[in-house]
């Protein structure tokens, strides 16, 4: 269980209220406190920004930059769990991919280390099309329990967010801004926010949905 924000904007922006947003949500927010580190993956043209703390987020720090899009994320270790830098988000795999998840997929094996979310991510990456990453997720939902498979996903400059839940749906959904770029969080900043629907994927380019898809 973990709180998550992803953005993406047309031009960089300063993020510096997100991270402030991420430190409520870990240390006051629904299921608090998620305390078992936090990461950041983000880009601004070129330029990748990539840190991962065993610091409670409520108890860290992160300088002010301006970036384009990005993926933030505090975590809760699900039960049995080891709580290690090893199993802090966001993953990477080298080739322009960074992953986040919110919630507990109890039974699929341990890829390379102990974690369901490294597992997920290690399922998912690999996808020629939007349409086939809809296809492998619904394989793992058909074929693993779960509380939630939500994520956000950069992929290269895009940002892919998905919201599938099996309970829980004041805790796992996931909330959306469009109306200056786009921005989602675990839980809403304000009132401008709306729920994304169960088992919805938005991918998101420059501040824009340019795809949605259901699983």
């Amino acid at each position: 269980m973990c709180r998550m924000i992803g953005f993406s904007f047309k031009d960089e922006r300063p993020v510096d209220e997100f991270f402030v947003h991420l430190q409520r949500m870990a240390k006051n927010g629904k299921h608090a406190p998620h305390n078992h580190g936090w990461g950041i993956y983000a880009l601004n043209g070129e330029d990748v920004v990539y840190h991962r703390s065993e610091k409670a987020a409520f108890d860290d720090t992160f300088p002010s930059v301006k970036l384009k899009v990005g993926i933030i994320h505090a975590r809760k270790a699900s039960e049995n769990l080891p709580v290690t830098i090893l199993q802090i988000h966001p993953f990477i795999d080298g080739c322009g991919k960074a992953f986040c998840h919110n919630g507990t997929i109890k039974d699929i094996p341990f890829h390379f280390i102990e974690s369901d979310t490294y597992s997920y991510f290690s399922k998912l990456r690999q996808f020629s099309s939007y349409e086939e990453l809809r296809e492998r997720i619904a394989h793992i939902a058909k074929n693993y329990s779960y509380t939630s498979m939500n994520f956000l996903m950069i992929n290269r400059d895009e940002l892919i967010v998905y919201c599938g839940y099996s309970t829980n749906e004041d805790y796992y959904t996931l909330w959306y801004s469009n109306d200056e770029g786009f921005v989602v969080c675990s839980e809403p900043m304000n009132g401008d926010y709306f729920p994304m629907a169960n088992q919805t994927i938005f991918v998101v380019r420059y501040g824009e949905i340019v795809k949605t898809l259901t699983v």
